[in-house]
């Protein structure tokens, strides 16, 4: 299994002196739609810069606002501005498109993140030995150290980001099923794209059999759900229930389908007929407790 991977938003220096920013401020509530704006940016992270309708509310305004826990107004404000100043773009059925995000992400593994530490600690312990004795020559030697330390780490990570690189470049065949499955069902997603990664990572990483994601689309688009949020949904329900054959999914599905049948028919019932079935489960109940 890969590592874990940790994403930060890096904001450029001159984000606040940018005029669509400094125009957003000066609004009143300016500096509440302005972290609207960065929570939007960060809710994005994993996914291209994109952001998903998932029909859990009855538009895509009132679903940011659940989600990022602000305001229905204010979200709608800022999303209405930043529409018009072409910071965000409709890119699709139920999605949009923060259009500044992809040079605004940085991401490193957690080893990455180990190895830091561990230089840091290095980097204590060696400035914990200088001593008020001597204090060129360990000095000296101490910025000699610490340059040695960012440079390896520096290596690592460019070690890293080509590794990931060549990995992310592999063309296998479950990629090519998933990547084809995707577009078929009018899904168009860069097979080098976050997005991308984290679906074959089910796959990959998590042992689900790829005719799984492949019914996971089949299923979304079906449903008028063609979005990558949406099949990521599916496949998180279903990983929850240790499913990773198409045999266990199958059989989850059927399982669903003779609960659903099952509500339908009781609610079918005529308020005798409900009674007498309620009557009779509770003696079989209480027969089965005494």
């Amino acid at each position: 299994m890969s590592d874990k991977r940790y994403f930060w938003l890096k904001l450029p220096e001159n984000f606040f002196s940018r005029k669509e920013i400094k125009a957003l401020r000066r609004i009143a509530g300016g500096d509440t739609y302005t972290v609207i704006y960065l929570k939007m940016l960060l809710k994005s992270l994993q996914t291209d810069g994109k952001l998903y309708f998932e029909d859990v509310s009855s538009n895509f305004i009132e679903e940011i606002a659940l989600d990022i826990d602000e305001e229905y107004e204010n979200v709608q404000v800022t999303v209405n501005y930043l529409h018009n100043k072409g910071l965000l773009v409709d890119s699709g059925t139920d999605e949009v498109e923060l259009v500044s995000m992809k040079n605004m992400v940085g991401s490193e593994s957690s080893s990455t993140e180990r190895k830091r530490r561990q230089r840091e600690r290095e980097r204590q312990l060696v400035s914990s030995k200088t001593n008020e004795r001597d204090i060129v020559t360990p000095r000296s030697r101490l910025g000699h150290v610490e340059k040695e330390i960012d440079k390896e780490l520096d290596i690592e990570t460019e070690r890293e980001q080509e590794t990931n690189n060549k990995q992310s470049s592999v063309v296998t065949p479950a990629k090519t099923q998933l990547l084809n499955s995707l577009q078929d069902n009018g899904i168009f997603i860069s097979p080098n794209s976050v997005a991308f990664d984290n679906l074959i990572a089910f796959h990959e990483q998590d042992g689900m059999e790829i005719e799984i994601l492949l019914k996971a689309i089949e299923v979304a688009s079906a449903a008028g759900k063609n979005s990558v949020s949406y099949i990521n949904g599916i496949l998180n329900n279903k990983l929850s229930k240790n499913i990773l054959t198409l045999e266990q999914y199958e059989k989850d599905e059927k399982n669903w389908q003779d609960n659903q049948s099952n509500r339908q028919a009781e609610s079918d019932l005529t308020p005798e007929q409900a009674k007498w079935l309620a009557d009779r489960q509770r003696k079989r109940e209480q027969h089965a407790t005494s």
